[in-house]
């Protein structure tokens, strides 16, 4: 059983369901009516689709686990985490534009701060790995290892990205539970542990 976490800002609430419904999407593509477990057993869904799963820590019990699932077949387990890469990567940019508009209009010391320098490289380095990651997710016949080197740099500008939102990036407002719950996804389903784990990038 689920309880709803009061304590967070409705907006964060709605947030956390949003991606939980997203997360949902990616399995019923995958396993129309069902879930997809990872490599290792484990299965990771919204808590209303894994009624009798253990709450996630820090998702506010919008999603829940069960293990000892057996793993999926291998084409639902890559549609499943084609979707899985593509959803970190929507997120990724919406919280890229959120922190753009928190920004727009702000000043410090009579300057705006989208115009500062600092934050400018911050906004283009961010913007770049959205780029070239969905260059990646755009190519044909996607791999295991490419998954994982999208996942790896999507969780690098994520943790550049919160920078932009300063100390309330992990506040109960701030987008840091999101992005914590995309890299908690991606390393339970795309980083196996086998010997492509430490492959040379592509």
């Amino acid at each position: 059983m689920t309880t709803t976490d009061t304590t967070l800002p409705a907006p964060v609430r709605r947030w956390l369901e949003a991606f939980a419904g997203e997360l949902d999407d990616c399995h019923e593509q995958a396993a129309p009516d069902g879930t997809v477990p990872s490599p290792a057993g484990w299965t990771i869904a919204s808590a209303r689709r894994l009624p009798a799963g253990t709450p996630v820590p820090g998702t506010s019990d919008t999603l829940a686990a069960v293990r000892d699932a057996p793993p999926a077949g291998d084409r639902v387990a890559q549609t499943f985490c084609d979707a899985l890469v593509r959803l970190h990567w929507r997120l990724l940019r919406d919280v890229l534009d959120g922190a753009v508009s928190r920004l727009d209009g702000r000043t410090s010391e009579g300057a705006p701060l989208l115009g500062r320098q600092l934050v400018r490289g911050t906004i283009a380095d961010v913007a770049l790995a959205l780029s070239e990651t969905r260059d990646l997710l755009d190519l044909p016949r996607p791999t295991a290892v490419r998954r994982r080197r999208i996942h790896r740099d999507l969780v690098a500008a994520g943790r550049t990205a919160l920078g932009l939102y300063g100390a309330s990036s992990f506040a109960a407002e701030g987008p840091g539970r999101l992005l914590y719950a995309a890299e908690l996804l991606g390393n339970t389903y795309l980083h196996t542990g086998d010997p492509e784990e430490g492959a040379g990038r592509e």
